[in-house]
């Protein structure tokens, strides 16, 4: 049956105010305490492992371990069934358990939590509901559990690594390897929330979820499962993520691709989920020991991150957009804000999305805008870049390091929490390096001190090696001693544009000490600005006359490297 244009508008409208309208909150289910968990149960586990549909699971319960201490008490489980047939892995922590009880009513006795490292992966940990229930929806700002995660009984949290999501797959490969460099671990999908839109899904136990630090074209969050609802009250993981207190982050859905096979069990090899976070439906406002949880409804203080980049040989534009949730509020518990490495990625996937590739040699420009509530007018710096190198972007590590620079100046200002309420990068960048070397120059026998000279710079463009002159004015400083005196002209190298190790350079990222430079600590806000503005690197000829250095020429179009001398006899 065809539909009348005004019938079809009318659909339109109501199937886009049901995605509009807020999830409905979940009847709690009956939960198991956990004296009644015996050995020898036969149980059912709830997960997802393909888009956004609920599985089960055969459980047995093996054992139940510290049962007299219960918030480190976990359950020993063994896990079968075509849904996991590869066991156990990052991804499946928040996974509930429902035994029977007497009466044969299905009940929660707790979520997977951690694997245990058996080849196969079917044996885990499991936290029991109670001890995830104890865990507060809002602690104090200033919690921090005081049992040392050590006092847990030993393994790996399967909610594992974030993962980084959005990046095309060169990219997201060399910040996966960076992170493991620094020795951590990324797990990435090249999925943006975007690219699998999907209603949003109910927070029921079981469902896929995400606790996401960043929400848009690129995400970066936890992907795991709900363990317990209440209402508008969620209980995820069965662990903590950092274990920091009070939070807040994004609560989202999530979407799992597949679950990669391996069952190995060793941390780089086991099996996990593949996934991308979906829709924001709340704040995850809680990170205890023993759960992570949140609410349903309103989303965490955040503040948008915005790319623009220009392809200069096309003109050629692309716009990346994500939101940074921004932790300030509740003291940045866990340290450092993700602007950082948010920044860097997201700069990264613009530059290639432009160029539609990662050309060996590139020129680029990137000037960068933040807003900072604590400022009357936004934090600005610009810089060049001309880089040779190869991989998924010669350009990443270039930009990412100035990023995560910039980001580190706000995190590290120790008088207060400063607070980002926007963030503009804007991009330039063309095929090609624009850049030339000196190789020679002259000028006048003789000059006056502080009289203005004329000096000829030769230069040689690099690739096509075609040869040209730039003819500039030196001013001969007043304090220079007569004589006989050498200019030495010297100019700006091209930057890095890729590393052996294959990880573009982005190991800083990841890394506590971070990429900044020993310097003093600022003692104002308006020093924090001084700090960002003076990432701003002069990159032109660079003039010495005896003790004396003056910035001396730079090309609007080419970064100069190499050097050269005149001499000169100076006169008073």
């Amino acid at each position: 049956m065809l539909l009348s244009g005004c019938m079809r508008r009318l659909l339109l409208a109501a199937f886009a105010a049901a995605l509009a309208a807020p999830i409905p909150a979940s009847a709690a289910e009956p939960i198991m305490p956990l004296a009644d968990v015996q050995p020898g149960a036969a149980c059912t586990g709830r997960t997802v492992v393909r888009g956004t549909t609920i599985s089960s699971f055969g459980v047995e319960v093996l054992d139940v371990i510290d049962r007299q201490r219960p918030e480190a008490a976990r359950i020993l489980i063994r896990v079968s069934g075509p849904a996991i047939a590869t066991g156990l892995g990052p991804g499946f922590s928040g996974s509930p358990i429902f035994c029977p009880d007497a009466a044969g009513v299905a009940r929660n006795i707790g979520a997977i939590s951690t694997g245990i490292g058996e080849y196969g992966g079917a044996v885990g940990l499991a936290t029991p509901i109670e001890t995830i229930l104890a865990e507060p929806i809002l602690p104090p700002t200033s919690a921090r559990r005081s049992l040392a995660r050590s006092e847990v009984i030993g393994g790996r949290s399967l909610a594992g690594p974030l993962t980084l999501s959005g990046l095309n797959p060169g990219l997201s490969t060399m910040f996966a390897r960076a992170a493991r460099r620094a020795g951590g671990r990324l797990l990435t999908s090249p999925a943006s929330a975007r690219a699998v839109a999907h209603p949003p899904q109910p927070l029921v136990p079981g469902a896929a979820v995400s606790v996401g630090l960043t929400s848009g074209d690129v995400n970066l969050g936890a992907i795991g499962a709900v363990a317990h609802a209440d209402g508008d009250a969620v209980w995820l993981f069965g662990h903590s993520l950092d274990g920091a207190g009070r939070r807040s982050l994004f609560l989202e859905d999530a979407f799992i691709h597949t679950v990669v096979s391996n069952p190995v069990g060793a941390p780089e090899l086991s099996t996990y989920k593949l996934g991308s976070p979906g829709n924001d439906l709340g704040t995850v406002t809680s990170d205890g020991l023993n759960a992570v949880a949140g609410r349903l409804g309103a989303l965490p203080p955040n503040f948008p991150l915005k790319v623009t980049a220009r392809d200069l040989d096309t003109g050629r534009v692309r716009v990346l957009n994500t939101r940074v949730a921004d932790e300030g509020d509740v003291g940045r518990p866990a340290g450092p804000s993700v602007l950082g490495l948010a920044g860097a990625a997201i700069v990264a996937e613009a530059a290639a999305r432009v160029l539609s590739g990662a050309p060996a040699r590139q020129t680029a420009e990137m000037c960068v805008a933040i807003t900072l509530r604590e400022l009357k007018r936004p934090v600005r710096y610009c810089q060049r870049y001309g880089v040779e190198g190869s991989g998924a972007n010669p350009l990443a590590g270039a930009l990412a390091n100035d990023i995560a620079s910039a980001a580190e100046q706000i995190d590290g200002y120790r008088f207060g929490v400063l607070h980002p309420t926007n963030v503009e990068i804007g991009l330039r960048l063309r095929r090609g390096l624009r850049q030339a070397v000196l190789v020679g120059a002259d000028g006048p026998r003789r000059a006056r001190r502080g009289r203005t000279v004329a000096l000829r710079l030769s230069l040689r463009r690099t690739v096509t090696g075609v040869r040209f002159t730039r003819t500039i004015r030196l001013r001969i400083p007043r304090d220079t001693r007569p004589g006989q005196r050498t200019i030495k002209l010297t100019g700006t190298d091209a930057d890095a544009g890729s590393s052996p190790e294959g990880d573009g350079g982005l190991t800083v990222l990841f890394e506590d000490d971070g990429p900044v430079e020993e310097q003093p600590e600022a003692e104002s806000v308006e020093e924090v600005r001084a700090a960002i503005e003076g990432l701003e690197r002069y990159d032109g000829v660079t003039a010495s006359i005896g003790a004396n250095e003056v910035q001396a020429y730079r090309d609007p179009d080419l970064r100069i490297s190499g050097d050269a001398r005149v001499t000169v006899q100076v006169r008073r």
